[in-house]
């Protein structure tokens, strides 16, 4: 079970993250859900992802990340800035790619930002497969390294939806 949380507060179109402890795949599918939505609106002029209290991230939440920078990029023409202060999680941003599609700054700022705490609601088998492929997905489009470290996952994780979505299909359907 992770220890961390994602919060999210948005102020005249500038959207800010703040991921608070140990973040792991659980914590972002309601993250994922809301990108979906934020990429839709059309006022979206800056975003923010403060890493400042993060103390561990793991490669599905930096894949969705890796989804807004990409996405702010292309929909929006913007370069989202990511906050970190931990050389840890900086150079494993770093790593991932994450530095081509954020501006990531060192930055020690106010912790008492007005953010709210996302909820993770309806969070099932194949909701987190589907955001944990899409994620890692992302992050093997960023760099030929993370393509080759994911692949061999990427390709686990489609032949589990392939065969969850076959097992669906050959299940027989019940009248009411």
């Amino acid at each position: 079970m992770s220890t961390g949380h994602v919060e999210y507060a948005s102020l005249n179109g500038t959207h800010i993250f703040k991921l608070i402890g140990e973040v792991r795949a659980q914590s972002c599918i309601s993250l994922d859900k809301l990108l979906a939505r934020i990429e839709q609106q059309e006022n979206v002029v800056g975003a923010i992802v403060d890493l400042t209290q993060t103390t561990f991230i793991d490669s599905t939440v930096l894949g969705v990340l890796a989804k807004l920078g990409l996405k702010l990029k292309q929909a929006h023409h913007i370069q989202a800035v990511m906050l970190s202060t931990n050389p840890d999680i900086t150079t494993l941003a770093n790593s991932m790619g994450l530095g081509q599609v954020f501006v990531i700054l060192n930055y020690c700022g106010d912790p008492t930002v007005c953010t709210q705490a996302l909820l993770d609601d309806n969070v099932n088998h194949s909701t987190m497969l589907t955001t944990v492929l899409d994620a890692h997905k992302t992050l093997m489009k960023l760099n030929k390294n993370n393509q080759n470290m994911f692949e061999p996952l990427v390709k686990q994780l489609e032949k589990q939806q392939d065969d969850m979505e076959c097992a669906s299909d050959t299940e027989p359907q019940h009248n009411a």
